[in-house]
């Protein structure tokens, strides 16, 4: 997935962007358990613009705890996590 002004943070194994097909502000979480993958979950504005601070940081950890459960959870790289409606939004990409 392509983001805009996509920003990462390699020691906490996440990164933030703007997505203009879907109009979003999205965290992409490191699934680092068997294979390497990412989960996709949609921010706000504000939260991406907090990039390099420990709010964010403690927003991703969540994000990533929650996992697929999350009401942010957009989709995820493995198909087997995702439902109906993040395959709807995998297919507008």
């Amino acid at each position: 997935m392509r983001l805009e002004n996509e920003k990462v943070s390699r020691d906490k194994y996440y990164f933030v962007g703007y997505s203009p097909k879907l109009d979003k502000y999205i965290l992409g979480c490191a699934v680092t358990w068997i294979a390497w993958y990412h989960r996709y979950y949609e921010i706000t504005e504000e939260e991406y613009r907090s990039f390099g601070s420990a709010e964010l940081d403690r927003v991703a950890e969540a994000l990533h705890e929650q996992g697929c459960e999350s009401e942010r959870f957009l989709f995820s790289e493995k198909k087997e996590e995702n439902g109906p409606k993040q395959l709807d939004l995998l297919s507008r990409l």
